[in-house]
Formats: structure tokens, sequence, C-alpha cells
């Protein structure tokens, strides 16, 4: 696979299924047990893909677009080019960064890109936007928070921190610093004690969940 077409990897993990979306505006299937790996093909648009996202399920796969296309598709690896999207919601600017909801299978939500910089929450099923809230950067990352029910959010330019936003209302509550460009990507340990932050500066940095609340010093 070229370059061109290999913008990035996530895997689903029940089905040994590795996806990667496109510069040319398509999602490849691969199912990396056999040897004839490309399996499917989903096309969106001309534009290229900028997030994809499984929801918990594993029932729909969720991708956003650098034209600001918010994309919801059924699970289906084997489909191909002519396969249309279950819903498209609309936003202003790319849909750079996402994530469902874990206790609400129907939400999810997606964070805008340079020209935007809005948190927005959406109940997929009505296609209806829930909460908004502008961060004043572009959103490269996106976290639930499950225990203290809030959103994380990894910023880029002017101040490449971390957000963190109480569900309800999108308040903006704390915020951590630590990077000097991008926080492309942010994720949890498994027991939520511990969280991961990794960022276009090439530096990895590792936090205690509660600090945040307690004194946002780095760890």
């Amino acid at each position: 696979m070229t370059m061109e077409h290999l913008v990035f990897n996530i895997k689903h993990m029940l089905s040994f299924l590795n996806h990667s979306g496109s510069r040319l505006g398509s999602i490849h299937h691969h199912d990396v047990r056999v040897a004839q790996h490309h399996v499917g093909t989903l096309c969106q648009n001309k534009q290229s893909i900028c997030s994809l996202k499984w929801s918990l399920s594993n029932q729909l796969l969720a991708s956003g677009s650098s034209d600001g296309a918010l994309n919801i598709w059924h699970s289906d690896p084997g489909v191909r080019g002519q396969s249309q999207p279950l819903k498209t919601i609309p936003h202003s600017s790319a849909v750079k960064a996402m994530n469902w909801c874990p206790w609400q299978s129907n939400v999810i939500a997606t964070g805008g890109g340079m020209k935007d910089g809005i948190l927005r929450v959406w109940d997929i099923n009505s296609e209806k936007l829930l909460q908004s809230a502008a961060t004043d950067s572009q959103i490269c990352s996106l976290l639930w928070l499950p225990k203290t029910s809030e959103l994380m959010t990894g910023q880029g330019l002017p101040g490449n921190q971390m957000k963190v936003w109480q569900h309800a209302g999108l308040i903006n509550s704390s915020e951590l610093y630590g990077h000097k460009g991008r926080v492309l990507h942010i994720a949890l340990s498994p027991d939520q004690r511990r969280l991961f932050s990794v960022a276009a500066d090439g530096i990895a940095c590792l936090w205690k969940c509660h600090e945040y609340e307690e004194s946002n010093e780095k760890k």
C-alpha cells in the first residue's frame, strides 16, 4: 500500500481487522490473519480521512474527514466502495478527533480542526447536537473519563495542553501542561489510574489521573 493511501491504522480487536484512512477519502479494511489482507473498502468522498473510531460494541464505525463530514458506518468488513454511511453529520471544519461515550452508546464527541476548535457532543440516533464548547485551538485528540464523567481534549497551538471538561454543560474545569507540540493522542490505563499522552514534540508523558484535580503537576 502506498503512502498516499495509508494515513493511520487502528485495530478492531474482536475481529483481527486493521482499518486505514486514505488521503483520497477511502477507508480500507485489512484482515491481518490472511495473505490477501485487503477485505473491503468504504468510499467516503474526495477529502482525506482525519479520524476513525469504532463504537464500544464494535457495531458502528465513525469516520471524520478534512471537509467536515462525520460519517457513521455499519460494521461490515466485506463491503465495497458503493456502500453508503448510515448517518452523515456536517461540521464547519475538519473532524480531527472523535470518541464514543462509554456509558451512552448513541453519543459521540467530536473535535474540530484549526479553523473551528469546537468540542461537540452528538446524539447519532437523532443527529442532534447535545452540547458544544469553544476550546480556542485545534482539537487533536479526545478521551472520555468514565470515573468522573468528564471529557479530555488534546489541543494544538497556542497552548498545546490537555483540557478537562465537565460533561454537564462542557465547562472547562482544569488544564494540564507538559507538551510543546500538538497533543496527538491521549489514553487511559486499564485501571484508569494513569493517563498517557504523546505529542508532535516527540515527548510522551505519563500522568496520575487525580493530578488534574489537585495540582496539575506532570509526572
